[in-house]
Order: structure tokens, then sequence, then C-alpha cells
């Protein structure tokens, strides 16, 4: 679309991580350049830069629900390795399973992640390190969770749960 296109209070599809979202928008950036909206499924404030991103007018309440409902996921699951689900399950979060299942032994993030494609838990990704990036991942975890972290570094190298008082 044009910028001189784009109407306040108008609900528009603009492009946001690959998906068209319904947006309101409410009024123009201060800047001069841009607007600032709302999503109309969740309400959060968005800022929109570029005409480029606002595809077309959401003209009526059954084009806006057709979005919404597409937009639909099944939830993540962290517990199981289901195949079933749109998203698997993050290497962190296998990670954790992995190590709650083994009561408290501690274990190498290499260990983990062999132990995470046997288990069907993770698919690897174009990564080539993804034990390096697993350690870090912990490694951050602990660092800015602290005590609500669900990993504690066993020794050098080696992780472990946490355990709950």
């Amino acid at each position: 679309m044009k910028q001189e296109d784009i109407q306040l209070g108008v609900t528009y599809l603009v492009g946001l991580a690959g998906n068209l979202v319904p947006v309101l928008i409410t009024e123009n950036h201060p800047s001069g350049k841009g607007w600032i909206g709302q999503t109309v499924k969740t309400g959060k404030q968005i800022t929109i830069k570029s005409a480029q991103r606002i595809h077309r007018k959401a003209s009526d309440d059954k084009q806006i629900n057709d979005v919404a409902k597409q937009d639909n996921r099944k939830p993540m699951t962290t517990t199981t390795g289901n195949q079933d689900t749109d998203k698997p399950m993050s290497l962190i979060n296998a990670a954790a399973h992995i190590l709650a299942q083994d009561k408290q032994t501690p274990m190498r993030c290499k260990d983990i992640v062999e132990q995470a494609i046997e288990q069907k838990l993770w698919q690897p990704g174009k990564g080539l390190t993804p034990a390096s990036t697993l350690y870090a991942a912990i490694g951050r975890e602990i660092k800015t969770k602290g005590e609500n972290s669900r990993f504690v570094k066993a020794e050098r190298g080696m992780f472990t749960v946490a355990t709950k008082d």
C-alpha cells in the first residue's frame, strides 16, 4: 500500500514475522514516519515503520477471524517427544527432560544432545555445534535465573537438574 492510503481507525492486514496479522491503526508515529497500531487478536501495541508491511484492509470481521484462525497452533509439548505436534521441543527443554529422567546423574552436553536425538525429543537443524549451543544456553539460564534455574553445574562441563527443596 501507499503511505497516503493508510487511514487511522481502520484495521489492516500487516505482515509480522511471516504472518498476516489484523492490526487496528490507532495513530501516526511521533516521528512522522509510520504508524502505531494494536493487534486485534492480542491487543499488543506495535509500530509499523513502512507502508510496505501493510498488505490490505481487513474489510470485514470474517476476514479478520479467518486470519486469526490460521494463526492458532497446537501448544508445544515439553514433557514428551510426540511427533504429532506442530513445533518440536527445544534443545534446552529436551535437556531438562533427559536430565530429570537420569535421576540426578550429571551429563555432558554432547551426551545430552545424542540422547535427545535418540529419543526423538529434538531434531538437529543447520547448526554445526549443538552441544556448544546447549552448553551456552544452560550456562545463561543458570546465570540469569540463579536459584530458579532448572539446571545445576555438577562439575566442569557437566550438568544435572536442580533439586527443589
